[in-house]
């Protein structure tokens, strides 16, 4: 008598969705976005402030360059970043 074993595969789970603040370059517009990877966060920012283009991802209290993986991922929840189009530096 042979015994016969069932596996069953689940699909990988996604990450869970971390809340942060995106305002624009002037501060005159800012958006509650949720994303688990900072490829996300970028998708989402450039679709909620109607971007096209490149855009850099910055700390809204510093304008540190955020642009690694890794980086995002040590951030806190509700960090406030800036997003800068071409040629738009951060300011205080």
């Amino acid at each position: 008598v042979g015994a016969v074993t069932k596996q069953t595969l689940f699909p990988p789970l996604m990450p869970a969705g971390r809340p942060f603040r995106v305002s624009n370059a002037s501060r005159s517009s800012r958006k509650g976005i949720v994303a688990s990877s900072l490829q996300e966060l970028i998708s989402k920012t450039l679709d909620a402030f109607l971007i096209s283009g490149i855009v850099t991802l910055v700390l809204e209290e510093d304008g540190t360059v955020v642009d690694t993986e890794e980086f995002f991922k040590s951030l806190d929840d509700n960090t406030h970043f800036m997003v800068l189009e071409k040629g738009q530096k951060w300011t205080q």
